[in-house]
């Protein structure tokens, strides 16, 4: 899967009425900030940028962005769009350290057809993504819990996930993160039938 990305150099190219002419000739202003580097203003192309997403599907997706001939791993922090148009007009990349951690919002995914789902019951996601704090390289793309064993009014902690390896989960508290809800209607609908 190729995250390559190009990226011009702004030199002394800052402004409102040179961001529109840089979006006329299709491309986008951005930014490139990190810890250790200073702030770098660029231009992208936009549809190389959504490419690359719409193939990961994963908003996680480390991004090789090349500026000036080196190469800077980075992941997308924001992208500002146009209210009506959805077009972008800004992106900001934060250059991710090589040797120290970061930390990301990664999906929670249930895996399997919990127990209590066969009798009426549904899976809801309290919270549908953890902090986790890792290498940029270990960044996993869903946090999975396999919800096979759960019945109706089961709860998952966030201290019962399976956080993979090179991660550690962030959290000031333990909270909920899903449930199996909802009415026993097969155990129900016997009774009846018994009566």
């Amino acid at each position: 899967m190729n995250t390559s990305l190009e990226a011009e150099v702004r030199v002394d190219q800052i402004g409102k009425g040179v961001a529109r002419k840089l979006r006329k000739s299709g491309r986008v202003p951005a930014v490139v900030y990190g810890k250790a580097s200073e702030p770098t203003s660029v231009s992208v192309e936009p549809k190389a940028l959504a490419d690359i997403f719409m193939e990961t599907g994963n908003r996680n997706t480390v991004i090789q962005l090349s500026v000036d001939g080196k190469v800077i791993p980075c992941l997308v922090k924001e992208v500002q769009r146009h209210p009506l148009s959805q077009d972008m007009l800004h992106v900001d990349f934060y250059s991710v350290p090589e040797s120290d951690t970061i930390q990301v919002m990664v999906p929670v995914r249930g895996v399997g057809r919990a127990k209590g789902m066969t009798i009426g019951g549904r899976l809801r996601l309290i919270r549908r993504e953890v902090r986790i704090e890792c290498n940029y390289k270990d960044i996993p793309e869903s946090v999975d819990y396999d919800i096979t064993p759960m019945d109706i009014g089961d709860m998952v902690k966030a201290s019962e996930l399976s956080i993979p390896k090179g991660c550690a989960l962030v959290a000031d508290h333990d909270f909920n993160v899903l449930t199996v809800y909802g009415k026993r209607v097969v155990a129900a609908e016997e009774t009846a039938a018994a009566e």
